[in-house]
């Protein structure tokens, strides 16, 4: 009996002193892992030497064109219509100069005529008083008697009246005539209506032999071919644009290829209190009635700005909203402060102010810690393009 408790005292013993030797080893192990150096985390970015440059500045903007010239036309007449360019329907085209609608005049030639030879018969009366006392007043009224022709319109009364004409004048209420005829003569050019300029008609529509009273709406020309677009812009982006030199715009149509060059020619004073805008107006003739540039299209513009010396231009993204920037220095995450110009599309343009060959991390990172190793995968060196277009899509290229 005691032979086999000694036996189990021997084997708890010995269970017991392997589980601490077991123990003490696993111990140490750990220790030494403990002991192994943790490399630093080395992140793979992309990164651009930034290339400064000179370059001239491009805004763009967007608007609706719309024409220089409307003008409504009302009938400042009255009787029946003998003819109206294509009934005056929507859209008729129209040129400068042509006969778009013309009433029945024969009436106010008739009254033209009458009152022309009151007029006549009036300054003969005037010419034998005349006659009699002063040849040489005489002969200055006979001339300008028959230099009148019923037919055409009366030439104006001889100047350096004296007195005495004057009298005689308004006895005979020979101004009065004069002036009637002057005013009849007005009113017949309106039974003839012409297009200033160029244009598309917008109208109910007039058939012939249609009556149509003084005051009467007509129609709207529309100028086709001189136009202008407004383009809202920011404060920051009106600074950019040099007016004093009459800066050129190239206008693109959204749905062709096509392009017109046009000019700035005036610009709001008032910024709009909503959208913080001013308008600038663009001008420009399409001669050739392309129909991507007629009034109502929506066009881009480009605007030509300053030019700007050493600088460059980055993308905006990469510049965070206190203008600092993420650099690799020494294969290491740094942060550099740069000057923003200005902000164009997807683009901040800087000033020069970082070091020669500063390279630009590029990667979007996430949890950034300035001093962290970085490895770069594809630095891209550009040479320097001076003046070159700034929609160029390479950090620092112009």
């Amino acid at each position: 009996m005691l032979r086999k408790n000694y036996k189990r005292i021997l084997s708890v013993i010995g269970v017991l002193s392997i589980g601490v030797v077991i123990m003490i080893a696993l111990g140490s192990s750990e220790k030494k892992s403990n002991k192994r150096d943790l490399k630093p985390e080395v992140r793979t970015v992309t990164t651009q030497t930034v290339a400064f440059g000179n370059m001239n500045l491009e805004i763009t903007g967007y608007g609706t064109i719309s024409s220089q010239n409307e003008l409504n036309v009302v009938a400042e007449t009255s009787w029946k219509v003998v003819f109206a360019k294509n009934n005056l329907k929507n859209g008729t085209f129209v040129k400068r100069g042509e006969l778009v609608l013309e009433i029945d005049p024969r009436e106010a030639e008739n009254t033209l005529f009458s009152l022309r030879s009151n007029y006549l018969k009036a300054i003969a009366s005037l010419l034998a008083e005349m006659r009699i006392e002063n040849v040489s007043i005489y002969k200055k009224w006979s001339n300008y008697f028959e230099s009148i022709d019923i037919e055409k319109q009366i030439p104006e009364l001889p100047r350096n009246l004296t007195s005495r004409e004057k009298i005689k004048l308004s006895a005979r209420d020979i101004l009065t005539k004069f002036y009637a005829v002057k005013n009849q003569e007005i009113l017949l050019t309106k039974y003839k209506i012409t297009a200033p300029f160029d244009g598309f008609l917008e109208s109910n529509g007039i058939i012939k032999n249609s009556i149509i009273s003084r005051g009467m709406p007509l129609y709207k020309i529309t100028d086709a071919k001189n136009l202008e677009v407004a383009i809202p812009l920011l404060a920051e982006d009106i600074n950019m644009i040099d007016f004093s030199k009459n800066p050129s715009v190239t206008l693109y149509s959204e749905k062709s290829d096509d392009v017109i060059k046009g000019q700035i020619i005036r610009k709001e004073a008032n910024l709009k209190k909503n959208s913080q805008t001013l308008d600038v107006f663009v001008a420009f003739k399409n001669n050739n009635l392309n129909t991507y540039f007629l009034p109502g299209n929506y066009i881009r513009t480009s605007i030509k700005g300053k030019y700007l010396r050493n600088v460059a231009r980055i993308p905006r993204h990469l510049v965070d909203n206190d203008n600092f920037v993420y650099t690799m220095v020494n294969d290491k995450l740094d942060r550099v402060k740069v000057d923003v110009i200005t902000i164009q599309n997807n683009y901040a343009v800087i000033k020069n102010t970082l070091p020669k060959k500063t390279k630009i991390v590029t990667t979007i990172l996430q949890k950034p810690l300035l001093g962290m190793g970085l490895k770069s995968i594809n630095e891209s060196l550009k040479t320097n393009n001076d003046g070159q277009n700034i929609n160029s899509t390479t950090v620092g290229n112009f």
